[in-house]
């Protein structure tokens, strides 16, 4: 029997997967959604010192996969969300953030693979907005 996934394909079924796991709610760099987060951060970090296109690109898989794993947790904001009317269009929100943050992060390892340097920048620029925004709506 043969299988023909691509890997959009995976990724959709990993994140609908993630999406019916029971919110655990994380905030800070101690708990698994801070780690993943930092993660990703870190990633980018390092791609300022990478030199090659294999360095970057598997830098930028790393935040990818952390991107996916985000997924499972929501920001300790969320407790303090009474209206589950709010809190579902607040997750929604987030989770939706994050899918925008896993495609920019897709864009970019192939701006990497095609050895566009101002297509990358121009998309590390996007992630940063990304980030910010993120960060205002959903930390203290």
């Amino acid at each position: 029997m043969k299988f023909n996934f691509s890997i959009k394909t995976l990724a959709l079924a990993s994140v609908m997967g993630l999406g019916m796991l029971a919110p655990v709610y994380a905030d800070d760099d101690e708990t698994p959604l801070g780690e993943e987060m930092e993660t990703i951060s870190g990633s980018l970090k390092k791609l300022r010192k990478a030199e090659t296109t294999a360095e970057k690109v598997e830098l930028v898989q790393a935040a990818q996969k952390s991107a996916i794993k985000s997924l499972a947790y929501l920001p300790l904001i969320f407790k303090d969300l009474k209206d589950e009317k709010e809190k579902a269009k607040a997750t929604a929100d987030y989770k939706k953030m994050l899918g925008q943050t896993y495609v920019k992060l897709c864009e970019l390892e192939l701006a990497y693979l095609a050895g566009d340097e101002d297509k990358a920048d121009e998309i590390k620029g996007e992630l940063k907005d990304l980030k910010k925004e993120g960060h205002e709506k959903y930390t203290d």
